[in-house]
């Protein structure tokens, strides 16, 4: 069997995109919780951060896009 290696930057790029995921995922029960509770506050800065990692996923998934169309995404 033939082993594949990434790159550190494409590695370092599916991995973020791997953690973000991961956040965007779950988020939408912390912002439950903290409505739950009563913190206003603290669901609104849940929501902020969503809007900032779905934006922080499509320039991930666009730089794979292009890296992979370019035959560089090894």
């Amino acid at each position: 069997m033939q082993r594949t290696q990434l790159s550190n930057c494409n590695y370092n790029i599916t991995k973020q995109l791997d953690k973000k995921l991961q956040f965007l995922w779950a988020v939408d029960q912390y912002i439950r919780d903290a409505e739950n509770e009563g913190k206003k506050n603290c669901a609104e800065m849940f929501r902020n951060i969503k809007v900032d990692e779905e934006k922080h996923v499509e320039m991930l998934k666009e730089q794979i896009a292009k890296l992979s169309g370019q035959g560089k995404f090894t």
